[in-house]
């Protein structure tokens, strides 16, 4: 599920096929973000969803197990909200 789902980020198409299923305005803060550090966004969201899963804290796992808990797809549901996290909250 979601360890598979990251493992496959570093895909582009993989990747490319995440991003479609974000919100638009979602979507075009993320490249916002990627292009002020020179990133292709597929790489930057991969790298935001790897950074999450090796720095998050008890707190926001938390939050996001229980976010994804019944979700038809945890993973995909569970790299959505990562990504929103990354534009929307201040730090992690």
């Amino acid at each position: 599920m979601l360890g598979d789902l990251i493992a496959q980020l570093d895909q582009p198409d993989v990747a490319a096929k995440v991003l479609e299923t974000l919100d638009p305005d979602l979507q075009a803060q993320l490249a916002k973000r990627a292009e002020a550090v020179s990133m292709s966004l597929p790489d930057f969201a991969a790298g935001a969803v790897r950074e999450f899963t090796e720095r998050a804290g008890d707190d926001l796992w938390f939050q996001l197990l229980t976010i994804v808990r019944k979700a038809r797809d945890p993973g995909l549901v569970a790299v959505q909200t990562i990504l929103e996290w990354v534009v929307t909250e201040p730090c992690h």
